[in-house]
């Protein structure tokens, strides 16, 4: 069962730190209320952070991201990168957080490929199994035991989409993550399987990627065709599901009501902390703008979508961390 979620009516107020925007929502919560972001991050012993557009974006490592993370590690907060991004295994996060300089090894890292193969593994008796998706996805479900097979390209002979389509007698069922190669023909062939009755799976529903200008569709775009398609729902993996939260809650024992989850996108990282009872803070280094928070905050119908607190960047979270610790130095309880 799902933590009740945190508020019913939510009241808006700001306050500066430094000249600069922090915002933080007063919420009626189930144990407590929050006065300032400050009590927010005194109190959280565990912080989840999502990944692009909150530590690093297409240029690099977001200021302040490496020394937020060390400060963090030296209060003996736990820490944990969350991802939605099904391309890269964790060990190939872990290579990317070293090549960035983020003080992050692989134990502090869940993706939503990781989380899919080891709930396939729970649920025992899979494989082989259908996989629109990339490689981080093939190395998940190796480590797991878990025979697959669609991984890579697949245009057909001369090219020809409708041509030799076998669809294997055995399959168990149908995993969709994010794939660089989705045609046509693996349309007809998840749609098929997932006609068949099988089982059911997507690693997350994000509509778009984040990549400068461009607008890249993502996993979500790629899931609602096959969705379309067949007329069924899948199980899904990443924020702001069940799953994904279960590895959380079980393999790592967080406490929601001291968890702070940092992300840049409303309808995934904040949804998912708020769904599940967490604090939840936004930074506008990613997909969201003031604008959109701002129409979130009259929306009705988009509740879950607003974060605990706002701030510009990492590196705002870092400063406001500091101070707050500062004064809990200089002002002993006792």
């Amino acid at each position: 069962m799902c933590v009740a979620t945190r508020f019913v009516v939510l009241l808006f107020f700001n306050f500066q730190v430094g000249g600069s925007l922090s915002t933080c929502s007063q919420l009626p919560m189930k144990t407590k209320r929050v006065s300032s972001a400050g009590e927010v991050l005194r109190q959280c012993s565990t912080y989840l952070f999502d990944c692009d557009g909150v530590l690093w974006n297409s240029k690099g490592v977001i200021p302040g991201a490496i020394a937020l993370l060390d400060r963090l590690f030296e209060l003996k907060r736990n820490v944990f990168l969350i991802t939605n991004n099904s391309t890269k295994s964790v060990e190939q996060y872990s290579e990317k957080c070293r090549t960035l300089g983020l003080p992050v090894s692989a134990k502090n890292i869940i993706c939503s490929a990781n989380v899919a193969a080891n709930y396939l593994k729970c649920q025992g008796n899979f494989g082989p199994i259908y996989v629109v998706g990339q490689s981080g996805i093939g190395l998940e479900l190796d480590k797991c035991g878990i025979a697959h097979f669609g991984i890579g390209p697949d245009q057909g002979p001369d090219n020809d989409v409708f041509r030799d389509i076998h669809l294997k007698p055995n399959t168990t069922g149908v995993l969709i993550g994010f794939d660089e190669y989705f045609n046509y023909r693996k349309l007809i062939k998840a749609t098929s399987y997932v006609c068949r009755g099988l089982p059911f799976f997507a690693t997350n529903e994000d509509a778009q990627l984040p990549e400068g200008d461009t607008i890249l569709p993502g996993t979500g775009s790629i899931l609602a065709s096959v969705k379309y398609a067949a007329g069924k729902e899948p199980i899904v993996m990443g924020k702001p599901h069940q799953p994904i939260f279960d590895v959380l809650r079980n393999q790592h024992n967080i406490d929601p009501d001291q968890t702070l989850m940092i992300g840049d996108r409303l309808d995934t990282d904040i949804a998912f902390g708020n769904r599940f009872g967490m604090y939840t803070a936004c930074v506008l280094t990613g997909v969201t703008d003031s604008e959109l928070l701002n129409k979130v905050k009259t929306d009705p119908g988009r509740i879950l979508h607003r974060p605990t607190c706002t701030f510009e960047s990492v590196q705002q979270i870092l400063e406001k961390l500091n101070e707050v610790e500062n004064q809990g130095a200089s002002h002993p309880m006792g």
